[in-house]
């Protein structure tokens, strides 16, 4: 059975949780990509109301940056000039990529985007405006060891 975890005291463990639940367990790398497109939806609605398209563009932006050099094959899937994300583009090279590339990559671009958001407003205010993101995610409790 899995429990809520106490999202206060892990406030990122619902990054990969989401993706994993909006996924499935043995998730391809469409179907990562079908979900993760479906996170940045609910970010950008979250988000759009607070600091515009054009601020969730620039942490988009910032985000790609951050994580392409780890994963170099987000470069191409920056914001457009009209301050745009282009998530059918982001989706369809998430598509293409390994399951286990698709996986990592999405998932850490995701993080990177909490990440840069916490550092610019803190993660008390990140988690409460991303808290409808995250609804209805089961986190599972923290395990130390194998």
């Amino acid at each position: 059975m899995v429990r809520r975890s106490n999202l206060e005291s892990q406030p990122t463990r619902w990054i990969p949780a989401i993706l994993a639940e909006r996924s499935g367990a043995l998730a391809d790398a469409v179907e990562i990509a079908d979900a993760t497109i479906a996170v940045w939806y609910d970010i950008s609605t979250a988000l759009k109301s607070i600091i515009g398209s054009q601020g969730v563009a620039a942490l988009y932006d910032r985000s790609v940056s951050l994580t392409a050099k780890a994963h170099p094959w987000l470069v191409p899937w920056r914001s457009h000039d009209d301050h745009s994300v282009d998530l059918d583009a982001l989706q369809s090279v998430i598509a293409r990529q390994t399951t286990d590339d698709a996986a990592a990559g999405a998932g850490a671009l995701l993080q990177t985007f909490y990440d840069v958001l916490v550092s610019l407003i803190g993660s008390a205010l990140c988690e409460q405006l991303l808290s409808s993101v995250r609804e209805g995610v089961q986190v599972a409790p923290i395990t130390r060891g194998l």
